[in-house]
């Protein structure tokens, strides 16, 4: 069947997938066949196209990490030892670790240990991605899964984006670059260098707009089988991000209300294939998520009140779209304290916060004029309405202001988020992250765009002559230069973006202190380590490296302090306060005095008592090393032993005033 290719008069709901050659040969830059939508099953031309753009964003990874793969070696090298890197290798670690031991991996007492463990709901453990990479942490180590999950994440999360835009496109091109987009954004490369599977792996959006794009418009699939597809994405996104699930869901019912305000009488038609779908994923969502859901909020280590200081003030410069900062390619502070010292892409405001949504003037002007090809399009204004929306609750309760000396905040009272800031669970997401949403939006209507004009160009170029073969050789011609010219101009405007990513990542080998391999190996089960640095999570990753053969005394992670609320949100106190300024890990910035008096040396003794250490281990990497371990001897009564390059004393300490 074929349609007129002037998409400003076709039906607004709907895109034609008529742009067929003389004679019914599809051109190679055209979207899925018909064969295919209609559920037939791919050809193996589609299946061809599908790997290569999968390889491809592969490569794209692998460029990222030259220095891995090509200059390094994937199983000792590493953004760094330290911060957040070293978190996500215990977390890649810790939920293949409790279901082989029969643990139950949503309270660790492999961390925190003596003090009650860790609620790993409350934290961003991705279960279901450290999962998948088992068989690589098993094999190979946790640094070797790292390496694989921070290469490969973004193209999944590319070729997911790809689906969802053959749904509504034609034009292969204008697919891959909004895919290109959403897969490889500035969101993206701020997180990746940490390992951030939670917001590097991006299936969720892509795969639910699929699915609600065929509730609505396609019918493809029956509402049943929908509600149990979007049933399954919901469990695997929460134990994948609870926060993106979230932010998710907030944008998507915002953009649903606009959807059905602009065409109110076909929402109520579809009133019935709605609620089956919704209440089937609900329900299904709700007895499989029960006792998650239930350990998240009221089960044991939960926190009262925000993970984090002032989270809903960590909102995004409304600038931050074209502004790429005067300090791209350089790390901020953000970056700094999660453990990358190499260069990020931009940096805006006062303290040079992330810009996440970058897009560049060009971008932005592009889909501005693109406006006149989609302007009828219910979906293309869908898609924008639900952008802003995630636009501005992206800006917290200070337009990215917070960072800024008193006198220059800004607190306007019509910000969306100072109201969602007060609802439970909506209040721990860090508004700043709702860039993946806007990433979403533009990626799509980029796509949408520039299927729109390729269609206009070619029915502007197309001569339409009779069907012989001079008129067939025209067509031809007129296809080809719409394809490079259409192409071009997406390149062009995805250019800026690009250059303001460095690329590749800095990675630096990893050492393993010897200790962890060999002492720690013939520990008793259980037994409780503590490991100076003590703050920060660099011993958390030592601790997934040697396999979980010990208990760590410390850890990084959102517990409770005495008060129920979240420990980063009070200023450490006692002997947590004591360990952290000795030996500090040298990505923490510490710059308090180190401890000395006889009350730093009581408050430590008594916390390893009431903890119930093992062995205290002080290693080479801290700064001050020297220094600590003769603070610890002093804790302990004793000199330590020297063993595999540490220092290590076994036992309770000897009493006060010993040695």
């Amino acid at each position: 069947m074929t349609e007129t290719p002037v998409v400003i008069e076709s039906p607004p709901d709907e895109l034609s997938d008529a742009d067929v050659a003389p004679g019914g040969a599809r051109s190679a830059w055209q979207g899925a066949a018909p064969a295919e939508r209609s559920g037939r099953g791919p050809t193996r031309r589609t299946i061809a196209l599908h790997l290569a753009v999968f390889g491809g964003f592969v490569l794209v990874g692998v460029v990222l990490w030259w220095n891995v793969w090509v200059t390094g070696h994937p199983t000792t090298t590493l953004t760094c030892q330290c911060g957040d890197p070293s978190q996500e290798l215990w977390f890649l670690t810790w939920t293949p670790w409790a279901i082989v031991h029969g643990h139950s991996p949503f309270l660790s007492n492999a961390i925190f240990a003596g003090r009650g463990g860790a609620n790993m709901m409350v934290n961003t453990s991705w279960m279901l991605p450290a999962v998948v990479m088992a068989p690589i942490t098993w094999l190979f180590g946790p640094i070797a899964s790292f390496n694989v999950a921070a290469t490969v994440a973004p193209a999944v999360s590319g070729w997911c984006f790809f689906l969802a835009a053959r749904r509504v496109t034609t034009f292969v091109p204008a697919q891959i670059l909004g895919a290109l987009l959403f897969g490889f954004s500035p969101f993206v490369f701020q997180n990746d260098p940490f390992g951030h599977l939670n917001f590097v792996l991006l299936f969720f959006p892509p795969l639910v707009f699929i699915l609600l794009h065929d509730l609505f418009v396609t019918h493809r699939r029956a509402p049943v089988r929908i509600g149990v597809l979007l049933a399954v994405l919901v469990v695997a996104e929460f134990f994948t991000s609870t926060e993106l699930l979230a932010m998710c869901t907030l944008v998507t019912v915002g953009t649903l209300v606009a959807a059905a305000a602009m065409a109110p009488r076909s929402a109520w038609a579809q009133r019935a294939r709605f609620l089956t779908a919704s209440a089937l994923a609900a329900g299904i969502a709700l007895v499989v998520l029960a006792y998650p859901l239930w350990f998240t909020v009221a089960g044991p280590r939960r926190i009262v009140g925000l993970p984090w200081t002032n989270s809903p003030k960590l909102g995004i410069s409304p600038s931050a779209i074209v502004n790429s900062g005067v300090r791209v390619h350089a790390s901020s502070l953000f970056d700094r304290v999660g453990g990358y010292f190499g260069g990020v892409g931009p940096n805006a405001g006062p303290v040079h916060v992330p810009s996440l949504v970058f897009f560049g003037t060009f971008l932005i002007g592009f889909l501005l004029v693109s406006v006149v090809t989609w302007y009828r399009s219910r979906l293309a204004w869908a898609l924008l309405v639900g952008t802003v929306v995630a636009w501005l609750l992206s800006f917290g309760t200070t337009m990215g202001t917070e960072a800024a000396p008193l006198a220059m905040q800004v607190h306007p009272w019509w910000l969306p988020w100072r109201l969602l800031s007060r609802i439970p669970l909506v209040a721990d997401i860090l508004p700043i992250r709702l860039g993946v949403m806007v990433t979403f939006g533009v990626a799509m209507l980029l796509a949408i765009s520039l299927d729109r004009w390729r269609t206009i160009v070619g029915a502007a170029l197309d001569d339409r002559g009779p069907a012989t073969a001079a008129g067939a050789a025209g067509h031809r011609r007129s296809r080809l230069i719409t394809t490079v010219l259409v192409t071009a101009v997406g390149i062009g405007v995805l250019v800026p973006v690009a250059l303001a990513e460095p690329v590749p990542f800095t990675v630096v080998p990893s050492t393993l202190p010897a200790w962890f391999t060999s002492d720690a190996q013939r520990l008793p089960a259980g037994t409780v380590v503590l490991v100076l640095p003590f703050a920060g999570q660099t011993a958390m990753g030592w601790q997934a490296q040697a396999g979980l053969t010990f208990a760590l005394a410390g850890g990084f992670a959102v517990v409770p302090d005495p008060g129920g609320r979240s420990a980063f949100a009070s200023p450490p106190a006692g002997a947590i306060a004591v360990l952290d300024r000795l030996s500090a890990d040298p990505q923490t910035l510490v710059t308090t005095p180190l401890p000395s008096s006889a009350t730093d040396v009581a408050e430590v003794r008594s916390a390893i008592e009431r903890w119930q250490v093992g062995v205290t281990v002080v290693t080479r990497t801290g700064l001050q090393a020297d220094y600590s371990a003769g603070f610890l001897s002093a804790v302990y009564g004793r000199p330590p032993r020297f063993v595999d390059g540490v220092w290590v004393w076994t036992g309770p300490p000897g009493p006060a005033g010993a040695g």
